[in-house]
């Protein structure tokens, strides 16, 4: 594997870690608990992170063309780069406006209580790896 090859595999696998949080409660809540479930998504912020896994998607197509040379290296890491930042942008403003009573009305499951925190920093992980990108490419 080259050098330039593992940043952009592991933006690969902190988009598809950020799909599997976005979408844990999904298949971990009950149905009861999921009837609350909207509220803790939609209501707060500009958009909810199922929204913003089309983020995830596209980075996850550009990250792999980048990987196998589909597309110029430099042309995805500043891509996946402005991609990470607004996915990152848009789950900080979410997950500090959801109130603690919200998550508390959800349910019993004391893993929900830091799932927003989970989802950001996963999205800050994308972040994370197009600035490894860019440095492998020298391009900062």
């Amino acid at each position: 594997m080259r050098v330039e090859q593992r940043p952009p595999t592991a933006g690969i696998a902190a988009c598809v870690l950020y799909l599997l949080a976005v979408f844990a409660p999904y298949v971990a809540l009950s149905e009861t608990e999921l009837s609350g479930f909207g509220v803790y998504y939609n209501d707060y912020g500009i958009a909810g992170p199922q929204f913003l896994s089309l983020l995830a998607v596209v980075a996850i197509v550009l990250f792999a063309a980048g990987r196998e040379l589909r597309t110029q290296p430099d042309y995805v890491a500043g891509l996946t780069l402005v991609l990470g930042f607004v996915l990152t942008l848009f789950v900080l403003l979410w997950a500090v406006s959801v109130p603690e009573d919200v998550v508390a009305s959800i349910g019993e499951a004391v893993w929900l209580e830091y799932h927003r925190w989970a989802v950001l920093a996963l999205s800050a992980a994308v972040v994370a790896c197009s600035v490894w990108y860019a440095r492998a490419l020298s391009l900062l």
